[in-house]
C-alpha cells in the first residue's frame, strides 16, 4: 500500500528544460542528476521503477531527528518526527555511491523486497526521503519502541513460556510470509526483531535480504547472517541455499529466549563452527558428499562430535526440544519449514501463547542503548581508575613535602 506523502514546499524545475535554465534552488546537475517528472532521481527510478511510482519524494528538512536508535555498516537509524503529520517514525539513512551500479542495486534491493511484503509481523516501509547531494537516501518506517536484543539485555528479562510462544509465533509467521513471497531475510537476530508497546513483533532490516526460488541457478554470497546466528553451511562456503538459513537463525533465537542468553557466541568463524559441531554433532559423510562445500577441506572436524541438543537443553520445556532439534539440524533440508514449525507440539500444548496485548510494557530500549550504556560504564570505570591514580600521586607528593628529611635520606 502506497503512502500519500505530501509534496515539499520547494518548487521543482521543469524536467524537460536544459540544466542551465532550471531554478537555482534545485540541484539539477549535482553529480549529474536531473529529477524525473515525479521528483525521483533517474538512477533510483532505473533500479526500483514501478515500486515507488505511487509515492512522492520527501526532503530531509521535513523531518526532525530526535535520537539515534540503530547503526550498521552502511546505515544509521534515527527516531524522528514527521513535521507535516506530527507522527513519530524511524528514518534509516542508507549510504551508497550512486555512480556505482552495484552499490545502487544493493541499496535498491531493500526497497524492492519491502514493497513485495505486506504482513503484520514485517516492518512497513512508508516512504522515501531523497538527498539533495544524492549520496544517501532515507527509508521511512513505522517507529517501534524496542528490539528484542535490547529488551532482553536492557531489562534483564526472563520471559515466561506463554511470552516466548507469543514472540516465536510472530517471528515464524513473519518468516512464513517472507518465504512465501520468495524472500530470504539472511540476518535474523535479536536486534532485527522490533517490538512495540502493543506486543507486536516485526521483522526488520532487510538490507541483506535476497529473492530466491527453489530452482536457483545463480550462486549467492555466503557472507550473510551475523556470526552467532549463521548456519554451518554458510560457514562452510555454501552459495546455493534456501529457507533453511533463516530457520537456523530462528532456532538460535528460540533457544536464546529459553536460556536467557545467546547459545553459541563466538569471535571467529572457526570458533563458531567448533561450537556448532560440539552442540549439533559432526556432519555425516553423506552430508559432505551431498553438498560438496568449498571450505570442507579447511574446516572438516578431525574429531567426531555426537549430537547433544537434548542433553544440553534438558532444562527447557519438553515440548520445545523437538522444535529446537529440528531448527538446529546440521542438514538444512532437515529443518523443515516455517509452516511445520508453527504446527509443532510446542505451540499446541499448554501453556499456550499469550496475546501480544497481554505482554508487559517496558520503557523504550534498543540494542544500541545497551551498547552505549556499557561503553559509558567502561569509560567511567577508566576515569575513576585514573582519578584514583592521580589522588595517590598527589598524596605521595604531599607526604614528601611534609617529610623532606626522609625523602633526602632515601635518595
Amino acid at each position: 500500500m502506497g503512502c500519500a506523502l505530501p509534496k515539499p514546499a520547494r518548487s521543482r524545475p521543469n524536467p524537460t528544460a536544459p540544466p542551465e535554465r532550471q531554478g537555482n534552488n534545485q540541484p539539477s546537475n549535482v553529480h549529474g542528476y536531473i529529477p524525473t517528472q515525479q521528483g525521483w532521481p533517474p538512477w533510483l527510478m532505473e533500479v526500483v521503477g514501478d515500486a515507488i511510482q505511487d509515492w512522492t519524494p520527501r526532503r530531509a528538512n521535513t523531518f526532525e531527528k530526535l535520537s539515534k536508535i540503530g547503526q550498521g555498516t552502511y546505515s544509521n537509524v534515527y527516531k524522528a518526527r514527521d513535521l507535516v503529520s506530527g507522527k513519530i517514525v524511524a528514518l534509516k539513512k542508507v549510504r551508497f555511491d550512486h555512480l556505482e551500479g552495484e552499490s545502487v542495486k544493493f541499496m535498491a534491493r531493500e526497497i524492492l523486497v519491502l514493497k513485495k511484503l505486506d504482513h503484520p509481523n514485517v516492518v512497513k516501509l512508508e516512504g522515501l526521503v531523497t538527498s539533495r547531494i544524492c549520496s544517501s537516501i532515507y527509508l521511512v518506517f513505522e517507529y517501534m519502541d524496542h528490539d528484542l536484543a535490547g529488551l532482553v539485555a536492557g531489562h534483564g528479562l526472563n520471559f515466561t513460556q506463554p511470552q516466548i510462544k507469543c514472540y516465536m509465533k510472530q517471528l515464524l509467521c513473519g518468516l512464513e510470509h517472507c518465504h512465501s513471497r520468495g524472500v530470504l531475510h539472511r540476518d535474523i537476530k535479536g536486534s532485527n526483531l522490533l517490538i512495540d508497546n502493543q506486543g507486536i513483533l516485526k521483522i526488520a532490516d532487510f538490507g541483506l535480504a535476497a529473492f530466491y526460488d527453489s530452482k536457483q541457478t545463480r550462486p549467492m554470497t555466503n557472507r550473510v547472517v551475523t556470526l552467532w546466528y549463521r548456519p554451518p553451511e554458510l560457514l562452510l562456503g555454501a552459495t546455493f541455499y534456501g529457507v533453511g538459513i533463516d530457520l537456523w537463525s530462528a532456532g538460535c533465537i528460540f533457544a536464546e529466549l529459553l536460556a536467557g542468553k545467546p547459545i553459541m557466541p563466538a569471535r571467529t568463524e572457526v570458533e563458531q563452527l567448533h561450537k556448532i559441531f560440539k552442540l549439533c554433532g559432526s556432519p555425516s559423510e553423506d552430508y559432505w558428499k551431498k553438498y560438496r562445500l568449498q571450505n570442507a577441506t579447511l574446516y572438516k572436524p578431525h574429531h567426531q562430535y555426537k549430537r547433544c541438543i537434548l542433553q544440553t537443553f534438558k532444562d527447557f520445556p519438553s515440548s520445545s526440544l523437538p522444535l529446537i532439534d529440528t531448527l538446529l539440524a546440521i542438514d538444512p533440508d532437515h529443518r523443515g519449514t516455517t509452516s511445520a514449525a508453527l504446527n509443532s507440539q510446542f505451540f499446541n500444548t499448554e501453556p499456550y501463547a499469550c496475546e501480544p496485548s497481554c505482554l508487559p510494557m517496558y520503557p523504550p530500549c534498543k540494542e544500541l542503548d545497551v551498547k552505549l550504556r556499557v561503553k559509558e560504564a567502561r569509560r567511567q570505570k577508566a576515569l575513576s581508575g585514573k582519578a584514583v591514580a592521580v589522588m595517590l600521586q598527589q598524596e605521595l607528593e604531599r607526604l614528601s613535602a611534609l617529610w623532606p628529611f626522609q625523602r633526602s635520606k632515601q635518595i
